[in-house]
């Protein structure tokens, strides 16, 4: 059968299914190796009024939750992601709008210097790059454009190669002249 973990305490917790009928466990039942929480999708036995062999169905809301809070509690995540996304641009360009988003997103909201110097390094990459691209573009007609477009491409790798190995540092950005 399967339900949902309803809470749990030091001796075991309670399961409710679909029709919400109610099973009490014990610790003892449960077979996967994390602890139990509310919220986690589990498979089990029913023994009576009790739930018995207990597994976790994939990943738990909880699981979820947990992931995403150690993800934004890191100063230096978002940053990473930012510069990952500039990177990944080579194979899908889509990426680096979806970067310079998150860096506008967050820089409102970046309180320590660190992350909010290397939001603005990012934003101003954007931009400087979106030029030399636009003009790659129109310089293709006249053979020059491929030329302009990849040297661009290699500019962006290596500034995001720059702020990426500062950030990981806890190094700010340096001002810009």
């Amino acid at each position: 059968m399967e339900g949902m973990v309803l809470g749990t305490d030091a001796e075991g917790g309670v399961i409710r299914t679909a029709d919400g009928t109610r099973y009490r466990f014990e610790r003892s039942d449960w077979k996967s190796p994390r602890a139990p929480q509310a919220k986690d999708r589990v498979d089990f036995v029913v023994d009576g009024e009790y739930a018995r062999e207990i597994y976790l169905i994939g990943y738990g809301i909880g699981d979820i939750s947990e992931a995403f809070d150690k993800v934004q509690g890191s100063e230096k995540t978002m940053p990473a992601v930012v510069y990952g996304c500039y990177i990944g641009a080579i194979l899908w360009g889509v990426t680096m709008i979806v970067g310079v988003v998150i860096a506008y997103v967050y820089r409102g909201s970046a309180s320590p210097a660190l992350p909010r110097t290397h939001f603005d390094y990012q934003i101003s990459i954007f931009w400087k790059s979106l030029v030399g691209y636009l003009f790659g573009i129109l310089l293709l007609f006249f053979g020059v454009g491929a030329v302009i477009l990849v040297l661009t491409y290699l500019w962006v790798i290596i500034k995001s190669i720059k702020g990426w190995r500062l950030l990981n540092e806890g190094e700010l950005m340096p001002p810009r002249n």
